[in-house]
Formats: structure tokens, sequence, C-alpha cells
């Protein structure tokens, strides 16, 4: 009966604990939950970022081209002389996307937002004609069949031998607007909301608006991320449609809608069920390094992709390094080529631009510092957005269907957490009674300085390692099997190791003490350590000594008492 006492007495402790631990993460006050979540997700990234795509599947597959202050003022000498470019000017950088690989590639996704507003549309007629001549606008446009939903207009475009465009909106349910500039380009090419969210990277958006607000923001059954409008072009060019059942649907679909057949939405919120959490990689892509060499003439100022898991692992420990630190960065993923330097040459080859372009996924991107189009990546630090909608669409590529959901928007994760702290909790204080009972034995039998030695260190041992390796265990199960974005770990050690000192702190130190106090140094340690103690006593000192009293004349001392010596009550320094 005590023993069962005792085991309910564990069990409600550890329940308490985790309550506790569960009513301040549903709190969250001052945001201090969700700021552990970020952290223990960006160091968890930090340290396995170097282990990401092993295959380069992604990488091989996706190119980043850019404009930033710089390309800006080196196509000056082009005519580009104002900003933003021109109508004409920008169709002539994604014509030039077209033709200088020695082949299209397989889909541009545009990370500018047109809205047509604030200035003349000079050049707009020029720059929609060539955008729907490169998607083959004339054999599915007018087909309504082709515009139930932006996949759909995805597959229709592939069907009639294009490239899909895939250019940036605002959300609408962030901008209640859609420009006619907005609607020319839906009408030959696919609107993506560009929605950049940390947390959270949605693929399918439905808005829930009335029909009134969804016809008058042209929206159709659904959106589509920019990551997952350019995958769905992608997957559709494979004979496998990358094994989702819902794009081999498409593509079969396709010829008929456009002939004019009229189908429901494909159904793809089956399988991409529930926002992605971005995993961010750190191996720089060897042409990246090799095209930076030609051009500048120099290497790469990037970190070693040989820098591994264990060697990230010791720098966060120690933290030595966070986002973007250290002489070497953390350079971009994705292969990246300003657009100037496609221009110019600059030591590029014919073959270096066919790596970038031909048969590629192709974003298209600012970095101009003044914007506010920046993202906090965890292992490059602040890196434009373009790079986010690069980096998702890389994650999708590589593990398709089985990409890293993001788990808060899954289940309470904050219960999981707190199921775990409660299990960890109750075996490590079934461990501290099982040290009593050692210790009841040891003081009966006369055996406890050996039994200290040889039980307690281990037992120890046991306890704190054990609960540093279910957590360990269940953050790597829950990445690599489950496909959720990795449990605030730091947060759990804290509690639980914290809640285990505190469990212990009466007998961990004369425990850890005894298991060593027979080797001589440190007895000797410890003499010295108790000396040194003793010197630093301040309490019964002062600052001023007081003085000696003059020695009383003889006359003037009074009788002394013969009688037997009596203790001095009190010594004074």
């Amino acid at each position: 009966m005590a023993v069962a006492t005792r085991i309910f007495k564990a069990l409600l402790v550890a329940l308490l604990l985790a309550g506790s631990a569960y009513a301040v993460a549903k709190l969250n006050l001052f945001g201090l939950e969700s700021a552990s979540d970020r952290v223990a997700d960006g160091v968890y990234q930090r340290i396995t970022a170097a282990d990401y795509g092993a295959d380069r599947k992604g990488q091989r597959q996706i190119s980043v081209v850019y404009l930033d202050e710089s390309s800006m003022e080196a196509m000056k000498g082009y005519g580009w002389n104002r900003f933003p470019p021109t109508y004409d000017q920008q169709w002539q950088m994604f014509d030039d996307l077209m033709q200088v690989g020695g082949a299209p590639p397989a889909a541009i996704y545009a990370d500018f937002v047109y809205t047509g507003q604030g200035g003349p549309n000079e050049g707009l007629d020029g720059f929609v004609t060539g955008v729907a001549a490169a998607t083959k606008a004339q054999v599915w446009s007018r087909a309504p069949g082709c515009q139930t939903d932006p996949l759909i207009k995805i597959a229709c475009i592939e069907a009639a031998g294009g490239t899909p465009f895939i250019f940036a909106k605002p959300s609408p349910g962030d901008l209640d607007i859609f420009t006619d500039v907005q609607r020319r380009l839906d009408a030959v090419a696919v609107l993506a909301p560009a929605l950049v969210n940390n947390q959270a990277y949605p693929l399918v958006i439905r808005y829930g608006f009335d029909p009134a607000k969804t016809a008058r923001l042209d929206i159709h059954a659904f959106d589509v991320s920019p990551a997952l409008a350019m995958y769905a072009a992608w997957c559709l060019r494979r004979a496998d449609a990358c094994g989702v059942a819902a794009f081999a649907q498409l593509k079969a679909r396709a010829p008929q809608a456009i002939a004019g057949k009229v189908f429901a939405p494909a159904d793809v919120a089956g399988v991409f069920n529930a926002p992605l959490d971005v995993v961010w990689g750190s191996r720089p892509d060897p042409d990246y390094l090799a095209m930076t060499q030609a051009v500048t003439g120099r290497a790469a100022p990037c970190r070693a992709a040989g820098s591994g898991f264990l060697t990230r692992l010791g720098e966060q420990l120690t933290g030595l390094r966070g986002p973007a630190t250290g002489a070497r960065q953390e350079c971009p993923y994705a292969l990246t080529l300003g657009y100037d330097r496609m221009v110019a040459g600059l030591g590029l080859q014919s073959g270096d631009l066919a790596r970038v372009l031909a048969g590629r996924l192709v974003m298209v991107g600012g970095q101009f510092r003044a914007s506010n189009d920046w993202v906090e990546s965890p292992v490059q630090g602040e890196a434009p957005g373009v790079h986010y909608h690069a980096m998702a669409l890389d994650n999708l590529v590589e593990d398709g269907a089985n990409y890293r959901r993001n788990a808060n928007m899954m289940f309470d994760s904050d219960l999981l957490k707190s199921i775990l702290i409660a299990a960890l909790a109750f075996f490590g204080i079934m461990g501290v009674m099982a040290r009593n009972s050692l210790l009841d034995h040891a003081i009966a039998t006369r055996m406890e300085p050996r039994l200290r030695a040889v039980i307690y260190g281990p037992l120890y041992l046991v306890i704190f390692g054990a609960s540093i390796a279910v957590v360990a265990g269940a953050t790597w199960l829950g990445v690599s099997l489950l496909h959720r974005a990795p449990i605030n770990w730091i947060g759990i050690y804290a509690c639980v190791l914290g809640f285990l000192f505190y469990a212990t702190r009466e007998t961990l130190p004369a425990d850890i003490l005894g298991s060593i106090e027979h080797l001589p140094w440190v007895r000797w340690l410890r003499a010295r350590l108790r000396r040194f103690g003793a010197f630093l006593k301040f309490e019964e000192d002062r600052l001023l000594s007081p003085r000696s009293q003059r020695a009383a004349e003889p006359a003037d001392q009074p009788p002394t008492d013969t009688g037997p010596a009596k203790e001095a009550s009190h010594v004074q320094s």
C-alpha cells in the first residue's frame, strides 16, 4: 500500500508540473512561448542545415535571378534610367530569361506585385502580349474549363506547350482590391498571393468570402502559393506527376478543358493539407561557387559544405554562431545570379546561362535594401523574400507530399510537450525515490561510502542522461518520421532538468561528493577550499579595531576575587 501511495504521489507531482507547463504555454505571456518555439526551431535548423538536401534534388531544379541596387546602377548603360523600370524593360528581362539559356525555363515566378497604380502604364500592352505569347494564352484563355482554379490553368498552359508565368499579387485577405492590370495579367498568366509568414508557409488558400466579394476580386475556387504553383508546373512535366493523384488528374483533364469541358476543381487539399514549415539548407550550389569565381575573380565567401552536424552542434551549445554570423557566411542555398551579370556576361559562358535557366524553375525577385520584402532565415539571417519562396519550393521538390508541416497548425503541440514533461518528471521522481531506498539499505548494512561511489553516480547519470536522450529522440522522430516542425525542445529541457535539479537539490551535492571524497586530490582540494572559505568570512570583522585600554594604576584597581576563576562569557576579537 505504501508503494502504491508513493507511485501515486510521483504521478500527481508530474501531472501538476505538466499542467503548469501547459497553462504557461497556452497563456503565452508576452509572447515568450512563441519566441521560445522560434528559438528552438532556429537552433535545430542551424545544427542540421548542412544535412539538408543530400542529393541536391531541389537545388538542381531551382534558380533565383534578382535585381538589386547594383543591378539597377549597372543597367543604366542599357537604358534603365528609372525605377521601377518600364513594362517594356521588364518584359525584355523576362524575354531574356526565356531565350538566353538555349531553352525556356520550366516555369517562371515573378516576385513583383503589378497593380498599375501610381503612374502611367508605359509599355503594358507589350508586356501582356509577351506574357500571353510565352504561356500560349491564345490556346486556352477563352476556355472556361481552364479558368476554374489556378492549378487547372497551369495544366492548360502546359498542355498548350507554353511556359507557366506566375506573378505575385497581394493577398485578397489583406488588400481588398483587384486592379485592371492584375485582371489583364490573370487572363494570360497565373496570380498567386505572395503570403510571407515565417511560422507557416501556406500552400492552398481558401478565403471564405461571400459570392459577391469573390466575384469582385476575381477569386477562383481557391488560391495557391507561389511555391505550390511552381511545384505543380514541375510535376505536370513529369511522367509520374510526382506521385500526386490530383496532378495526374489535372494532366488528363487539361486537353479536355481546352476543348471546352468544365471540371470541378481538383482536390489538392487532401495532399497539401497543412502549411509548410520551411526548412533552410546551407550547402551552396557548386555552380553558384563556380559562377561567383568566374564573375568576381574571387571565391565566394561561403561557409564550407563540410561543416556538419557535430561541428554545428558544438557551435550552438557554446553560443558561438547565430544566423548570418562568422567570417564565412551561409550563402544562399539556391543557385543565384543577378540579372545585370547575365546581361553583361562578366566571365559567364553560354553553358553557365543554360545551367541557370534551361528547364529550370526560375524565381525572379528583388534584393533592394530599402524594400520591406525581407524575411528572417534561421540559417542565413536576413534574406530576400524571393529566397523564402525558393526554399519552400525546394522543400516540395525534395519531400513532395511528405513536406515538413507546421506542428502548431496540425495538432495541439503544447499538449504533446506537457505529456513529455509529465513522463520525464514521473520517472525522475521514481529515480529519486530509488536513491532514497538505496541509501536506507546502505546505512543498514554500513556500506554507504562504497554504495555512493558505485551506484549514485551512475544513477544520476541515468536520470539526467535519459531525460536529455528522450527529448532529443522525440524531436528527431517528430521531424524525420512524422514530418513535423521540432517541438520546443529547449523549453522542455529547461523545465525537466530544472525540476530534476530542484528535486535533488539536497541529495545531489552530497551524493556526488560522497562518490569521490576518497580520492587524494579531492581531500586536498576540500582542505584548501575550507581554508579559503574561512579566509573569506567577514561577518565578525571590523574595519577599525578598537583602541586597547590604558593599563590601570595599582591604586585604582579593584580588589581581586580570590575565589574560583570564572570562564569568560564572551571573547571579543
